[in-house]
């Protein structure tokens, strides 16, 4: 009986193994998680996980959480460009409310379609969680290819 379940774990091993073209991630941009920073509370931490999953459907999926931020506060998530004598806003995403404790999250997709106009695009691009037209917390600068 194990030998008979060893051998069937092995073949479906090598089947998985013999179509990862299929499911093979993104070739020009793997998904990143960057860490947001700002604000003066040590309590606080925050991140944005950029995926792009170059699908038929969706294109790219983001998602923005924190923990320890204002409470019972909406922030706006803005992509800006990051460039040499500062950042330049690009799109609004979302907006990432927090509850009594200050913790949050929200998401952002884009289709195929929405990437398309940037295809074969190599940016320099950052996150930005915004209330009352100031910037309180921002991811790095991070390289995003377009496939």
């Amino acid at each position: 009986m194990m030998k008979a379940l060893t051998r069937v774990s092995i073949l479906a091993m090598v089947a998985i193994l013999a179509t990862g073209g299929v499911a093979a991630a993104d070739g020009a941009y793997h998904s990143e998680r960057l860490s947001l920073s700002g604000g003066s509370d040590p309590a606080f931490h925050g991140q944005v996980v950029n995926i792009h999953a170059n699908g038929p459907v969706n294109g790219a999926l983001e998602r923005y959480q924190v923990v320890g931020a204002a409470p019972s506060t909406d922030y706006e998530v803005w992509i800006q460009f990051c460039e040499a004598g500062g950042f330049a806003d690009f799109t609004q995403t979302a907006v990432l409310a927090t509850d009594v404790r200050g913790n949050g999250h929200a998401s952002a997709a884009f289709s195929a379609a929405d990437l398309a106009p940037f295809s074969g695009a190599t940016v320099i691009i950052r996150w930005v969680l915004r209330i009352d037209a100031t910037d309180a917390y921002a991811t790095p600068c991070t390289t995003v290819t377009i496939d």
